[in-house]
């Protein structure tokens, strides 16, 4: 099986292609690692900025939370010390321990409900106001309730506040009483500020109010609050329980049961990153240690996921880096459709330019033939010359000899003989001026018309030896043609192309031997499935310089007369139009051996 010279030219662009996309595909590889290491440190150090800087404005924003709380808080506290030095107020609930008629007593309740409730209608935010009188009467909504045995109320203990001579206490979030149908908040949660009740003339108290507020009052403070969609805020007391938790109320009065909230509650103020269920989160959190100098003790704590806080940024150089490989891609697309619209151009440039030169070549070479054609053509013409005079003499001896007795019929058939064996001489001549003929219009037609796509070993050594035989002789060389192939071994590509090939090497052999008689070699041999055509010479041989450059540029070392086209042109044509090669082994002083390969399956 043959492969033609533009399935092999075919084959050789698909290699070139090839390689040039591993060359693309390596390029863009290593941009993209370039691009990605780029992206990720950038992304990590931009990461790492913008979480220092929430670090920063979550703390501000936490100390502002808490400052905002407190000045709420104190709004209530200023409310219940209004409430506390009510005058009409206390002076109700101490005629009411002394009152003993319960119709009396009835009334002085109600009374006392109005006062309450008076203040209530302005301040939306407060649940109910409980009293403590100091009978220990437990009086809600102007309701009298079971006296208070051990006084205790909502985890209130009544008495350590009386003999604590205290003014003023905060109570967490807790439900607002046992019966928490009476309370309007939501499952009855409150909390409270407790103060005691003054008159005008009283210097010490001895009943107690307390004013519940709203638990969804505090929740409304703080739910809004919100560095990222994920952040959490919420109040814990100084006993580790939930004053108001935003994601889940029934928390409140609950204990906090991260493992840092001892910490931050004796830390008080700061930011810290710390790690939850194998997240990583920002915790910052500020206490508001009193209100109007009444302990408080309350830390407001928000906790955002690390994740979210840098989620813009990881997006956004996500986006950075797909935008970029797309950029890459696009690049490269545009970069291959413009080399390949180059190369084509190139390609047929190069194609042009190197039917030009071998035209340039064929031309110089028809020159120096000329001479040679002239001189192999003038033998075998006189030889015919010679042998038709005979032939004429013969034939006017015969047209003599018809009529004459003296002639026999034995003479006729000699003379026929005769003319016959000139005949017979005269074929080897006209065979040969026709193969003279044949070789010489192949290479005098241009190179790139042949029509000849596959010819014999045979009949390329014939037409080899027509046309360079009067310049081997000429310049005394002898070629030595050793055949070690079978001849009707068919090459497949243009016959004149090879011939000038093989031409242009056997003159550089003759020129080898700078005008000196000489032994050319021409051996065609087979190696696997190529086909190995051997010019050597033993003359001058290359220099190694010179040897380096010869298949890679036009370099000649025959001065004006060389044109520094052969070697480089017949590399280029044997590797294009053959899909083969050509190694040359030379050594100065020594000779030159160029090996012709062309693939022949």
């Amino acid at each position: 099986m043959f492969f033609s010279p533009k399935k092999l030219l075919l084959h050789s662009k698909k290699n070139k292609i090839l390689n040039a996309w591993k060359l693309i595909a390596a390029f863009a590889a290593i941009v993209i690692i370039c691009v990605s290491i780029i992206v990720w440190a950038s992304s990590y150090m931009m990461a790492n900025s913008i979480l220092e800087h929430s670090r920063e404005s979550a703390k501000e924003l936490i100390k502002q939370t808490s400052k905002n709380i407190q000045t709420v808080l104190e709004q209530l506290d200023d409310f219940a010390m209004t409430v506390s030095r009510d005058n009409k107020l206390a002076t109700y609930v101490l005629e009411y321990d002394n009152i003993e008629d319960e119709e009396e007593k009835k009334q002085k309740l109600e009374l006392i409900d109005e006062i309450l409730n008076k203040y209530c209608k302005t301040r939306e935010e407060i649940d109910h106001i409980s009293i403590i009188t100091k009978n220990n009467t437990h009086i809600l909504n102007g309701l009298k309730q079971n006296l208070l045995s051990d006084l205790n109320i909502f985890n209130f203990d009544v008495q350590a506040f009386r003999e604590g001579n205290k003014k003023s206490l905060w109570l967490s979030t807790h439900v607002s009483d046992q019966n928490s149908k009476l309370s309007a908040s939501e499952k009855g949660k409150v909390f409270s500020i407790v103060k005691g009740i003054y008159s005008i003339s009283t210097l010490k108290s001895q009943e107690t109010i307390i004013i519940n507020i709203k638990e969804s009052y505090l929740h409304d403070l703080i739910a809004d609050i919100k560095f990222l969609d994920e952040s959490n805020v919420f109040i814990i007391s100084g006993d580790g329980k939930y004053v108001m938790n935003t994601q889940d109320n029934n928390l409140n009065g609950q204990p906090v049961k991260y493992s840092f909230t001892n910490e931050i509650l004796d830390k008080k103020n700061g930011e810290d990153i710390r790690e939850i269920d194998g997240k990583k989160y920002l915790i910052t959190y500020n206490t508001i240690e009193d209100i109007n100098g009444t302990e408080l003790k309350w830390t407001v704590v928000d906790i955002t996921p690390v994740s979210s806080i840098i989620k813009g940024i990881k997006t956004e150089m996500r986006n950075i880096f797909f935008i970029g490989i797309l950029c890459i891609v696009f690049g490269l697309i545009i970069s291959t459709l413009i080399t390949r619209v180059y190369d084509s151009n190139l390609d047929k440039r190069y194609a042009e330019k190197h039917s030009i030169i071998m035209e340039r070549e064929r031309l110089a070479t028809l020159g120096q033939m000329i001479g040679g054609i002239a001189h192999n053509l003038k033998t075998p013409i006189m030889s015919i010359a010679g042998g038709l005079e005979a032939i004429s003499e013969l034939i006017d001896e015969y047209d003599n000899s018809i009529g004459d007795e003296e002639v026999t019929r034995e003479d006729h058939h000699e003379i026929a003989a005769d003319i016959l064996n000139w005949v017979e001489k005269i074929k080897p001549y006209c065979v040969y001026m026709s193969d003279v003929i044949s070789a010489v219009k192949g290479q005098t037609a241009n190179l790139g018309d042949s029509t000849t796509l596959n010819f014999t070993v045979g009949e390329l050594v014939k037409r080899v030896k027509i046309l360079m035989s009067h310049e081997l002789k000429k310049n005394k060389c002898r070629l030595n043609t050793i055949v070690n192939v079978d001849e009707n071994t068919t090459i497949k590509g243009e016959i004149n192309n090879l011939v000038q090939i093989m031409n242009n090497l056997i003159s550089n052999s003759i020129e080898a031997y700078n005008g000196e008689s000489g032994e050319i070699d021409l051996i065609l041999q087979k190696n696997n499935n190529n086909l190995e055509i051997v010019v050597r010479d033993y003359g001058c041989g290359i220099p190694e310089k010179v040897k380096e450059k010869l298949l890679k540029s036009m370099i000649t070392t025959k001065g004006k007369n060389g044109t520094g086209l052969g070697l480089y042109i017949s590399y280029s044509t044997i590797k294009g139009k053959f899909g083969g090669t050509i190694h040359i082994d030379s050594e100065e002083g020594r000779g030159t051996t160029i090996t012709v390969v062309i693939p022949i399956i």
